[in-house]
């Protein structure tokens, strides 16, 4: 069964899956100043867009979701285009609102799976880094196995977990506490790499060796990194990975996004390498200006453009469904009790 923030639904109700976005969120403690080292003041606005796409962490409302309405309406497009479930992945550290998910999958009628974690380390407040890998397990398994704190519906899978450059002492506990936690209750992981550091292998490593199979662990924005000898290091140990479409824009000089023909073409390549290779999709919006009122993509950006741009490239129809379907649904679906104790 899949665990919805609506409760329990078999695999076969998901639909096309998107296994990494952000519904609700807040993540103004990566705000920094612009290229040039002024700021940015008031809403994401349309005067602003170009200033905004050229340094994009530097407007407060940017990073923040913090609307149900708006949330309901830009979802409601996606089920409008196909889209069946969205896997919320909004963890400590970037502003999670769980207890309003609820509301928003009724009013959009899209399926939300709601993740459980922790981000980066220089999000997250001290208390929370201080903690022992001993409290952080029981945490993601009450998570997992009877509600996310501050509802009545179980975390999907565990996630987004961060992990920085350097892996930091506070991020390795919780990579071994999730690994227990997930593999005991028969879960998945998502990661989120730091792009400036090739650790993708070595977390996979850290996960397995707590007893989680590798192919409950997907790394999320694989595209990040557009290396093939890398990224096939990471699905050859068995690992799903995610490449998310729709964000092209700056975060400082000489850090930005790929544009969509790259992660398209990168794509391409790895299937050549790896025809078999596990791959997931999404849109990664985590932030206003993604969003369609705003001249974003929107959650829809995947269905619309990039998957019948796959198709005509020669992506074989059954290798998308598995992109969108098959691999989503065994990475969200979990044994019931009985089959763990079996």
């Amino acid at each position: 069964m899949i665990e919805t923030v609506l409760g329990p639904i078999p695999a076969a109700r998901l639909g096309r899956v998107s296994t990494n976005e952000h519904v609700l969120a807040d993540s103004t403690v990566l705000l920094r100043p612009t290229r040039e080292g002024g700021r940015l003041e008031g809403p994401v606005r349309p005067e602003i867009l170009g200033d905004l796409r050229w340094s994009w962490l530097s407007l407060a409302d940017n990073l923040t979701l913090d609307s149900t309405d708006d949330a309901a309406d830009e979802l409601r497009l996606a089920v409008d285009a196909g889209l069946g479930t969205v896997v919320e992945a909004t963890s400590h550290g970037m502003g999670p609102r769980h207890a309003d998910l609820p509301a928003v999958s009724r009013r959009s009628g899209m399926t939300i799976v709601a993740a459980y974690g922790s981000y980066i380390d220089k999000t997250l407040p001290a208390w929370w880094r201080k903690r022992s890998e001993a409290a952080l397990e029981d945490e993601f398994r009450a998570a997992l196995e009877t509600a996310i704190p501050g509802t009545d519906f179980r975390a999907g899978l565990l996630g987004l977990l961060g992990t920085s450059a350097e892996i930091t002492p506070a991020e390795l506990r919780t990579l071994h506490a999730a690994g227990r936690a997930a593999a005991a209750t028969g879960s998945s992981v998502s990661i989120r790499l730091d792009a400036a550091a090739r650790r993708g292998p070595e977390v996979a490593d850290i996960l397995t060796a707590t007893g989680l199979a590798p192919e409950r662990i997907l790394f999320c924005n694989i595209d990040k990194v557009r290396e093939l000898a890398y990224v096939t290091e990471i699905v050859d140990r068995g690992a799903v990975v995610e490449f998310a479409f729709g964000s092209e824009n700056h975060f400082g000089d000489d850090a930005r996004d790929a544009n969509d023909d790259d992660r398209i073409r990168f794509l391409l390549d790895l299937l050549a390498a790896r025809p078999d290779c596990p791959i997931t999709l999404s849109c990664s919006v985590w932030t206003k200006g993604q969003l369609t009122r705003h001249g974003g993509m929107g959650y829809a950006h995947v269905l619309r453009r990039v998957v019948p741009a796959l198709a005509r490239a020669g992506v074989a129809a059954e290798r998308l469904d598995d992109m969108l379907v098959g691999r989503p649904a065994r990475l969200l679906d979990r044994p019931a009790a009985q089959e763990l104790r079996a």
